[in-house]
């Protein structure tokens, strides 16, 4: 049963830095795919010098909960959280 994963980040500690963008799978492959991230195909990125997460309901891509962006974080600025399963 597919489940449906949102980000939150704390901007209280979240730098900026852009390691969660260039370390989310989905955003590598969106990237190969079309050659550049927007808030159209990406899943996080950085605007305002804070992580922003991305998420539509009428995407076909969303966050799939794998965990990348949280590992990756210097910050430890990023959870990841179920917020139903389909």
């Amino acid at each position: 049963m597919p489940q449906i994963y949102q980000l939150k980040i704390n901007h209280n500690t979240c730098t900026g830095c852009n390691a969660c963008v260039v370390s989310c799978p989905i955003n590598f492959n969106q990237l190969r795919k079309h050659s550049y991230l927007t808030k159209e195909n990406a899943v996080i990125l950085v605007k305002n010098g804070l992580a922003t997460p991305i998420y539509s309901e009428e995407r076909e891509i969303n966050c799939d909960g794998c965990g990348v962006c949280v590992q990756t974080c210097p910050q430890v600025a990023i959870k990841i959280i179920c917020v139903e399963e389909v």
